[in-house]
Parts: structure tokens; C-alpha cells; sequence
């Protein structure tokens, strides 16, 4: 993504995106590039971005209202959402559990997301 992709998002969404997101996905990590993480993971397309936020904005999740605090970056194709808060100072990213309604902790760094993440497609 661009920081011109990021703007629409943000306008289109009205959120605002922390930095530390921003710099991950304008400098996407090389090693999720042949994985289906810029489809699902970590999404690089600005489009599936504001889909997935404005969806739960309008519709909830799963009969719940979803947190503002909460903003989708991804997905694992099970009803679950990868999420990093809106005032994140360093790149974290949640699980939100559609299942126990619950969103937990993921991966506290990039490192940690791109080695984990990659560990489960495996």
C-alpha cells in the first residue's frame, strides 16, 4: 500500500490508522509476500481494508457491537479478525475470537506476527 492508499482508508473509513501500522504496510515485510497474507493476514489491499472495517461497523460482529478501539488489518478465513488498536505506539496485533467473543493478544512485534503467522499456514 501507499500512504495515498492509507489516506483513502481513512477518509473512506474514517479511522485513523497508527503510524506503526502504516509504516508495516507501506514497507510490506518481503517474507508474507508469497504467503496468502496480503490476502488474508495482513491485508494489502486498501479496498479489503475498509470493507472488512466498515462491515463490522454497520453490521457488528456476530450480534456484537465491535470496539472502535479496534482496527481490522486482517483475517484467518474462520470469522476471525486480525486487529492493532487505533492508538497503538508500536506494531502489536490482536486476535479478535469470534467464537469466545474475546480478543486477545497475537504477536507483540512484527517479527513475532510474520514468524507466527507463517507457522500456521505451514
Amino acid at each position: 500500500m501507499t500512504s495515498n492508499d492509507i489516506k483513502r482508508i481513512e477518509k473512506e473509513t474514517g479511522l485513523s490508522f497508527p503510524a506503526c501500522y502504516v509504516k508495516v504496510v507501506t514497507n510490506y515485510p518481503s517474507e508474507l509476500l508469497n504467503s496468502d497474507a496480503p490476502d488474508f493476514g495482513l491485508l494489502d489491499d486498501p479496498e479489503e481494508v475498509i470493507d472488512e472495517n466498515l462491515e463490522v461497523r454497520e453490521n457488528g460482529y456476530f450480534g456484537e457491537t465491535w470496539p472502535e478501539r479496534y482496527l481490522i488489518i486482517g483475517r484467518n478465513g474462520c470469522g476471525d479478525y486480525y486487529v492493532i488498536t487505533s492508538d497503538a505506539k508500536k506494531f502489536s496485533v490482536g486476535l479478535s475470537d469470534h467464537e469466545k467473543m474475546e480478543c486477545n493478544p497475537y504477536a507483540h512485534t512484527l517479527e513475532e506476527f510474520v514468524a507466527k503467522y507463517l507457522s500456521e499456514q505451514e
